[in-house]
């Protein structure tokens, strides 16, 4: 590591280790000069820790005192604008973290910068069919799905059901194993056979590994992961532009090496 880097990194440190720095840093970047009473107010500390944080900046050439007000130097608005960067970067990249980590960076195709304004909905012990819940609520409200399924589940199922008979569009591609569950389950079989004869309905089979559950509806992107035993961990929700572009090309490329769908074997 370079001095500079050196210095760079003890320059980030020195500012994030405490909030009332970084929270100094932004009200004089977005505002210019401020007293320091105004201060007091926006950063809400006790006086003696405003007076360190205040008299650290000054020393380290971030800030400047002049008369009863402080304002932030250039060198200062640089190290402000790399803060915030940095905390929003990483805010968005624990949000979408439980989906991430589960996802091989090969099939999601896409870069994670267009992923930073994405919502995730995680199961938690108080709602762990909160991912689902979302995934349901949302298919019910649908007019065009098309979807990558590795499992299925009744909750989704009736929701579709629900959708496609007020004419919904549904394209629906599933892992081999879900063919397997359909068969064998009576409640997936039943759900199946009130929709994969509808006009609006197509259902194939797709050979390859299936490792995320994957969806287009109407202008949304969805992602949903799941553990170990098959639960449903988390799904993530993304309007944007080029996300929903690589969604629909990796669709249409397995929906071309997909085959029908029978319900019986």
């Amino acid at each position: 590591m370079s001095e500079r880097t050196e210095a760079a990194v003890d320059t980030l440190e020195f500012v994030t280790r405490s909030p009332s720095r970084v929270r100094i840093l932004e009200r004089l970047d977005a505002e210019g000069a401020v007293s320091r009473d105004a201060l007091s107010a926006e950063v809400d500390v006790v006086r003696t820790t405003l007076s360190r944080s205040l008299s650290a900046l000054v020393d380290r050439g971030l800030i400047r005192e002049r008369g009863q007000r402080y304002e932030i130097t250039a060198a200062g608005a640089l190290v402000a604008d790399g803060v915030t960067a940095a905390l929003e970067r990483t805010d968005a990249a624990i949000r979408l973290r439980p989906v991430l980590e589960r996802l091989d960076e090969e099939w999601l195709g896409v870069d994670p910068d267009r992923l930073t304004d994405a919502t995730v909905v995680e199961a938690t012990m108080a709602n762990p069919y909160a991912p689902v819940t979302h995934h349901a609520t949302t298919l019910a409200e649908a007019d065009r799905v098309r979807a990558v399924l590795p499992a299925a589940g009744a909750d989704p199922l009736e929701a579709s059901t629900e959708a496609i008979e007020n004419g919904a569009e549904f394209e629906m591609l599933l892992a081999e194993p879900v063919v397997e569950s359909v068969r064998t389950d009576p409640t997936l079989a039943a759900a199946f056979e009130s929709i994969v004869d509808q006009p609006s309905v197509s259902v194939s089979v797709v050979d390859r590994d299936v490792p995320v559950y994957l969806g287009v509806v109407d202008r949304a992107v969805q992602i949903g992961v799941h553990d170990d035993t098959g639960l449903p961990t988390a799904l993530l929700e993304s309007t944007d532009d080029r996300v929903r572009e690589w969604a629909i090309a990796r669709f249409d490329t397995l929906r071309r090496e997909a085959r029908p769908f029978e319900l019986e074997p």
